[in-house]
């Protein structure tokens, strides 16, 4: 006869038999309901994306660049199928977190530039800020500009995330001090390209502080901004 079934249609396991002396015996067995591939214990839901970027980001502030897939499932509570279910392989997580960096860079360089005109020392802030975040979160920075196979693309698209608002920026100030706005667009690209590379270099090699750097190349970039060198 079959055993019946419980509350929302699962059968309950077979028990197993074994013959003893005293006859035949019933040894309860205690078998978890079967999951799917990746699916947790307890029939709990996977966590969710941004779950498991957060968990990515300890594991990279923790590991390093060099962090791996199993180790960030491990820190999610996961399986790694579900990491690659919900993010992607390596470098689908790499677009993830640096899009996410992206987005923490302008709003650090955001706060710089409130109720500021324009000004050398206005820029000065928006570049000290974007190399502090770049900083304080060092090895995300790494793992997202070094990840993948697509990185030139991945380059583009995040500056793609930057640039306009920076770009209207920029057009703001030129426009403020009297001056054309036609090149905003490709001076933001500009400076982001640049300020990518310099700080690649800046974590590797740099000894000065994030102030210093800034000062400098305010010095290369402001004369430019300021100024009506070029006509069309």
């Amino acid at each position: 006869m079959s055993p019946r079934r419980r509350a929302g249609g699962r059968r309950p396991a077979r028990a197993r038999y074994r013959t003893g002396p005293v006859g035949r015996q019933t040894v309860v067995v205690n078998v978890r309901a079967r999951r799917g591939p990746g699916r947790p214990a307890g029939g709990r839901l996977p966590v969710d994306r941004e779950a498991l970027l957060d968990a990515a980001e300890r594991v990279i502030a923790r590991d390093g660049p060099g962090a791996s897939i199993e180790s960030i499932a491990a820190e999610a509570g996961v399986t790694k199928p579900i990491v690659y279910a919900r993010v992607g392989a390596r470098a689908d997580l790499c677009d993830a977190l640096a899009a996410r960096f992206a987005d923490r860079l302008v709003s650090s360089a955001r706060h710089r530039v409130v109720d500021l005109e324009p000004s050398r020392g206005a820029l000065v802030g928006i570049v000290r800020a974007t190399l502090e975040t770049i900083g304080e979160h060092r090895s995300l920075f790494v793992f997202v500009s070094g990840g993948g196979d697509d990185l030139a693309e991945r380059t583009l698209h995040l500056a793609g995330r930057s640039a306009p608002r920076l770009a209207a920026l920029y057009a703001t100030w030129r426009s403020s001090l009297g001056l054309p706005t036609t090149s905003a667009e490709p001076w933001a690209y500009a400076t982001i390209g640049m300020l990518h590379l310099v700080a690649m270099w800046w974590l590797e090699s740099g000894d000065e502080s994030a102030e210093q750097l800034a000062q400098r190349l305010a010095d290369l970039l402001w004369p430019g901004l300021s100024s009506n060198t070029y006509h069309e």
